[in-house]
Parts: C-alpha cells; structure tokens; sequence
C-alpha cells in the first residue's frame, strides 16, 4: 500500500549560547539557557578542536576535555538544583504519602551521587522505576545522551588533529559519539546552491557537510 503523503522525519535544533564556568549559579548567561535545553533528546555539544590567535577562548587556550568538564560540572550543578527542591517538597509530602516517602529515598541517594560531581547516568540505580519517575520529571540534564562536535579547522577536517584526537579518545570512554566539521565552512555552505556547495566539499575532500 502506498500512502497517500509521506512524512519525513525531521530534527529540531535548539541553540544555547555557549556556558562558562559559573553557569549555573548565574554566571555569564546563566541557567535561564540551561532550561531551554530540558526537554531535548539529546545534547550536541561543539567543542573548538582549532587554534586560531585571532578567535579568543574564553578560558585562555584550547582545551577539549577541561571545555568538557566545565560543560558536563555546570549540567551537574544544575541536576543539583533541581534535585533540592524536589528533596525539600517531598520531605513535606512523605508523611502523608508512601509513594513520596519512597521517592525521597531515591532523591536522597541521587543527591549524594552528584554532588561527588558524577552525572546523573552512571547512578546505580538508573533503571528503578521510582527514579524513572523522577527523571521523567525533572529531566535531568546529565542524564541525557551526548554528542561531541569537533569544530575545526579547514585543513583538519578530513584528517581530524590532536585536538580531535583528544576528543575522539574521550568520547569512546563515555561511549558516545562524535562528528567532526568546520563551523566556518558550514556557514559558507549556506549561502551556495546544491552544485556550488557539492563542488566545493569535493575540492575540500569530504562527501557531505557536517550539519
């Protein structure tokens, strides 16, 4: 049978501006950016895989896995915020309510888990049913899956460099993904027609463009 309109399955991106150190706690953009991203299946982080003297880092120098751990500790500072204040409503709840009792066991281990800053999924107990009920919930972000975009230069963006290295070696032992492009000619691309933009990644060397 054929039907009568096929739909195609589409991806939604949402767009935060990049976090600093502090994030969490209202520093730079702060968390009002943090919650946009609660809702999405899955975190692509960018991460600078190039040097380039006339684009300044905001920490100083370039750095995949500390730009990572600064990411990953605010997604956690956050999940620690969040938590708190389920703790202190189901600390009313749990008098009257065995079902909240029984939450606040789980909450109450989850907070000791993450603030040893350890994501929300390497918690122990990440198939219980009572925390799939919070985390369906509160959405926490250090649980969601996570995939690693290298952005770098031109000339690394068929070979990859140490920087991608780095990461590529990091991201196999968090099992997650990584995708490797150049943010600069993936602008570049937008403004082309198909022939131009095809043209173009072959003379660079790639099938297809990073997005």
């Amino acid at each position: 049978v054929i039907p009568d309109k096929i739909q195609h399955s589409t991806i939604d991106f949402v767009d935060i501006a990049g976090l600093v150190r502090g994030a969490s706690k209202g520093e730079g953009l702060g968390n009002q950016f943090l919650s946009n991203i609660r809702e999405v299946e899955v975190i692509l982080h960018m991460v600078r895989c190039f040097e380039d003297g006339n684009i300044t880092h905001v920490e100083g120098d370039v750095n995949p896995l500390r730009d990572i751990e600064i990411i990953e500790t605010e997604l956690i500072y956050a999940d620690i915020t969040q938590v708190e204040k389920k703790i202190d409503r189901l600390k009313k709840q749990a008098k009257a309510s065995k079902e909240a009792a029984a939450q606040l066991v789980i909450a109450e281990e989850l907070m000791k888990h993450l603030e040893d800053l350890q994501p929300v999924k390497t918690f122990e107990k990440i198939d219980d049913e009572i925390f799939l009920a919070l985390d369906k919930e509160l959405r926490f972000l250090s649980n969601k899956d996570v995939i690693y975009g290298a952005n770098v230069d031109e000339d690394s963006l068929v070979d990859g460099n140490k920087f991608v290295d780095v990461l590529r070696e990091h991201a196999e032992s968090v099992n997650a993904d990584i995708i490797m492009l150049c943010a600069k000619i993936e602008e570049e691309l937008v403004g082309m027609e198909d022939d131009e933009a095809k043209e173009m990644l072959n003379d660079l060397g790639v099938e297809e463009s990073g997005l």
